[in-house]
This record gives C-alpha cells, sequence and structure tokens, in this order.
C-alpha cells in the first residue's frame, strides 16, 4: 500500500507533497494484528485549507462533519472517451480516499500522478480531478469539512 499526501509547491500549484509505503507493524507490548496509521488530525475542527488555483466547488460540509462515501467509475469500452468529469477543483475539505479497485491518474496542478488499488490517498482542499483508467475504478472516500480557506 502507497499514502500519497497532497500538497502545495512554491508556485502554489497542487502536488504530492509527500509519498511513502504504508506498513503495518505490531504494537508494542500487544501481540496480534498489525497496524499502520495512514492519517490523523490534531485539531477539531481542522485547520482551514489552501485557496486552490481552480474552481471552488463548495461543499456544504461544514467544519468537522464527515461523510463517508463510495465512488464507483464503470469500465469504458475501447475507444470511448472518458467520462465527463468536472475541470480541476477544490474544496474546504480533507478528502481521504483508498482506491479499492482499478486506478487511474490523479491529476494535479503539476501535472498527472498514476494511482491504483491499493493507494491512500489524502487531500487537504488541494486542486485535483481523478481520471479513471478505461478499466474502471472503485474508491471508498471520507471527507472531513474544513472552516473556509482564507
Amino acid at each position: 500500500m502507497r499514502r500519497l499526501v497532497m500538497g502545495v509547491d512554491a508556485s502554489g500549484r497542487s502536488c504530492i507533497a509527500e509519498q511513502s509505503d504504508i506498513v503495518p507493524a505490531e504494537m508494542p507490548g500487544r501481540p496480534g494484528p498489525a497496524v499502520a496509521m495512514v492519517f490523523a488530525t490534531d485539531q477539531a475542527p481542522p485547520p482551514p485549507c489552501p485557496v486552490g488555483q481552480t474552481k471552488f466547488t463548495g461543499n456544504g460540509l461544514p467544519p468537522g462533519q464527515l461523510t463517508w462515501y463510495i465512488i464507483e467509475h464503470r469500465p469504458r469500452a475501447d475507444g470511448e472517451p472518458p467520462p465527463g468529469a468536472m475541470d480541476l477543483h477544490w474544496r474546504n475539505a480533507i478528502d481521504m480516499i483508498f482506491v479499492v479497485e482499478g486506478g487511474g491518474e490523479m491529476l494535479l496542478g503539476d501535472g498527472a500522478h498514476p494511482v491504483q488499488a491499493g493507494d491512500c490517498i489524502v487531500m487537504n482542499g488541494s486542486d485535483h480531478r481523478l481520471q479513471p483508467s478505461p478499466q474502471g475504478c472503485k474508491l471508498v472516500a471520507f471527507a472531513l469539512g474544513t472552516p473556509p480557506a482564507s
């Protein structure tokens, strides 16, 4: 498994700020299941996200409120164009996404980044757009509302 944390580069473009392998380990003094922390907040509600450079989509998600959803991009026939997804966009939320099946490309301000099954993606309001592969993909996603960007 891989953890991808989005951020902003020196030019203000969304980018992958951190990338690491997720390696669960047994907890000291507690044999049994192996655990790996993927992401945690240290404030409630979390701090505002940085202002994006692309379309703000809003979200109707108040600070501290959590939503959990499944996104399924169905496979496309050979030669069929990608689905009509929105342009790069951002919102006042921390999005946490787990790619369950398939993959595609996460389009950010600095270009396209491949994502695949097993990837854990954390986006703190970053400009983004997912382009699913022709085989489609299935995602489990959580969104945590943040105060408005300043």
